[in-house]
């Protein structure tokens, strides 16, 4: 592309414009501005394609093998043909190396499972640019005073206050599952429940008993909420192929929203509107109750930085004055990413996790027996005992390296051009973790092998890079012991009340499918046979 003819053929317009010599251009050819546009359109298209092609050029100027791709769309017909990121990006390793590239449309992504660029980049950077209200998206300096204020929050005692809530969300599970009887039933579909319930009652305070109240409109909206966000559309297209024009049209879509909302309700077509308002307004709701309950909404609210004076140490230069509360906007939108990240996340986990006590009784014994150790009676479930039983942390971690769920999200944009490992690192340049690939890499978690599930391999002390199921270093999942505590509770009311049997049509392997989480396609049916205790 020769970029001097398109810069000159611009000046000869504005001077033409200035002479104020266009009107006698149009005179003399009424369609001198259709012409014009069309120039101006084709000089601006082939400058942008010409940008896309020297794009494709980068991972070849750094010598960094990439799969073969396409020019424009680059590798997303593949990663996104069926729904199965990190099986793909898992053979791209087997086959490119642990280090190598492809173009998310024309922007470059490198992917890696080699632990020293893990360790060096991925956990050492973050991109200064990033929304700030969020603390999954806030840049590094937002991060660091949000994180701060919020550690407390999902400290072991807070999460003691909270524990009762997610006991009686786990009784009223049994209670529903006992109602069944032997029936074949789809677990997950409770598990999806038992979630919200929980996470209802621990976020917010508000006991909506979705469990028996499946029609619940929350519990509705939520489901089309996540089926919403997991289709193809413009906002998709716009990422992939147009990162340029990402923050425009974003930027564009709030004030066509906030303008169209005078005469449209957008809460009838969009159930992340209805649901992220409906949050604010239970928000607004609870400040101004009298009283304090114990739950997250409440410890936001409270949250305040156990920090000793005013100034925060974000690196060894910079230091930032500390604001000790949140703000209601940062509250609302965390709580509804923490409703977002824990619903889904924890249900299917779940869901992994019975799974593999149905296909393994050996397993399931195993596990009976061990919290039958510690536990006496299912009444004496808490929040702190699940944590004394050694084999359940065991299998849970177990389940969690079998069936990582959220792969996607473990990435990093560096905010600062680099070298690691003889490879120039600029900056903005996006690095994903291949998950997959270090939860199965013989070196970190043999000798036993990978694909067996053997949850004592957990009883040696591992790299611990080498586990991704909650990200890893400062920017690791902040509700990651919450999410334990749920699962462990969740598991030992469960498994003390009833013995896991397979159905009749019990897949011996569990299709996946990877839109926001990595989730089995069909679902299963169990059949949950009362203990005799």
């Amino acid at each position: 592309m020769n970029y001097q003819v398109v810069k000159t053929g611009f000046k000869q317009i504005i001077d033409l414009i200035n002479e104020q010599e266009l009107f006698t251009f149009i005179y003399d050819d009424p369609y001198i501005l259709i012409k014009l546009a069309s120039a101006t359109l084709l000089g601006l298209s082939t400058f942008y394609f010409s940008k896309i092609w020297y794009s494709y050029r980068f991972f070849k100027n750094r010598n960094i093998p990439t799969p073969p791709y396409r020019f424009f769309y680059g590798n997303n017909l593949e990663l996104t043909r069926d729904n199965n990121y990190s099986e793909i990006i898992q053979k791209w390793t087997e086959k490119y190396g642990k280090t190598y590239g492809y173009y998310e449309g024309h922007f470059p992504v490198v992917v890696t499972s080699d632990l020293e660029i893990i360790q060096e980049k991925i956990f050492g950077s973050r991109d200064d640019n990033a929304p700030d209200h969020m603390l999954f998206t806030a840049s590094r300096t937002k991060w660091k005073v949000m994180r701060n204020i919020m550690n407390p929050t999902f400290s072991a005692a807070k999460l003691r206050e909270i524990g009762p809530l997610i006991v009686k969300s786990a009784d009223r599970l049994n209670q529903v599952l006992s109602n069944e009887g032997e029936n074949e039933i789809n677990i997950s579909e409770f598990f999806k429940r038992f979630t919200m319930d929980s996470i209802w009652m621990s976020a917010f305070g508000e006991d909506i008993d979705v469990q028996n109240n499946p029609e619940n409109k929350f519990f509705k909206k939520c489901e089309e909420m996540f089926v919403f966000m997991a289709k193809t559309n413009l906002t998709t297209h716009i990422s992939n192929y147009f990162h340029e024009f990402q923050e425009i049209f974003l930027q564009t879509v709030i004030i066509l929203e906030k303008f169209f909302s005078l005469f449209i309700d957008f809460n009838l077509f969009y159930p992340i509107i209805w649901f992220t308002n409906h949050v604010f307004e239970i928000v607004d709701r609870h400040k101004m109750e009298k009283g304090k309950k114990k739950n997250f909404l409440q410890l936001l609210i409270d949250a305040e930085s156990d920090a000793k004076d005013d100034l925060l140490n974000i690196d060894d230069y910079t230091k930032v004055k500390l604001n000790k509360k949140l703000s209601q906007m940062e509250i609302k939108l965390n709580l509804t990413l923490f409703m977002f990240a824990g619903y889904e996340t924890t249900s299917t986990t779940l869901s992994y996790a019975t799974y593999i006590l149905a296909k393994y009784p050996d397993e399931q014994l195993k596990l009976f027996e061990a919290i039958s150790t510690v536990l006496d009676k299912e009444e004496d479930v808490n929040s702190e005992n699940v944590l004394e039983i050694e084999y359940l942390e065991w299998f849970v971690k177990e389940v969690l390296r079998i069936y990582p769920i959220a792969n996607s999200a473990v990435a990093r944009r560096c905010t600062k051009s680099t070298k690691v490992k003889n490879i120039d690192v600029p900056e903005g340049l996006v690095i994903a973790v291949d998950v997959m690939s270090l939860h199965f890499d013989k070196d970190l978690w043999g000798p036993v092998d990978p694909n067996e599930f053997y949850p004592p391999r957990h009883e040696t002390k591992r790299n611990p890079l080498g586990f991704m199921s909650f990200g890893n270093g400062p920017r690791n999942c902040i509700g990651m012991k919450f999410a334990l505590i749920e699962l462990k509770i969740a598991l030992c009311k469960l498994i003390l009340n009833f013995e896991i049997l397979p159905s009749k049509k019990f897949p011996e392997r569990l299709e996946l499918i990877e839109t926001i989480v990595r989730r089995p396609k069909n679902g299963y049916n169990v059949i949950l046979k009362k203990r005799n205790l």
